[in-house]
């Protein structure tokens, strides 16, 4: 079973890619240009950790943003994955860190974080209007009030 199919409103944030500690899940892209997690069944040991620290699926609550930046799409093509281990990994070491994201991304940083944001982080929340999209798989984010 894919992770779509338990996670309806996936919005390829790639928490899901980093929770797997059996490396079993890659971001694709669609047809339509949307980031989707697929995973492989044969390496799949079913623990679950996907699901886990699906920030849509196990939902965290973000701090309130004061400021918001413009979207970019510099920020859109990024390998999340990567930015996730590398930011954590600096925070971890208590270097002061800067973190760029939609909402969607933040939220799935914390979620990877246990749900915690550390003192030595700094967000740098990126606009994204649900209701002019500029990126194909914004359906409105569910994380922000």
């Amino acid at each position: 079973m894919q992770l779509t199919d338990k996670v309806k409103n996936c919005n390829g944030c790639e928490a899901c890619v980093l929770g797997c500690k059996h490396a079993c899940i890659k971001i694709v892209k669609d047809e339509n240009g949307t980031k989707k997690p697929i995973k492989n069944e044969d390496g799949c040991q079913k623990c679950n950790n996907c699901i886990l620290y699906c920030p849509i699926y196990n939902p965290v609550e973000l701090p309130t943003f004061e400021e918001f930046y413009e979207y970019n799409d510099e920020y859109y093509h990024r390998d999340m994955a990567k930015v996730y281990r590398e930011t954590m990994r600096k925070v971890k070491s208590g270097t002061v860190t800067e973190f760029v994201g939609t909402l969607c991304q933040i939220a799935a940083l914390k979620s990877l974080m246990g749900d915690k944001l550390s003192h030595d982080l700094r967000i740098l929340p990126l606009h994204c209007d649900p209701e002019n999209p500029k990126r194909p798989e914004c359906r409105g984010c569910q994380f922000y009030k």
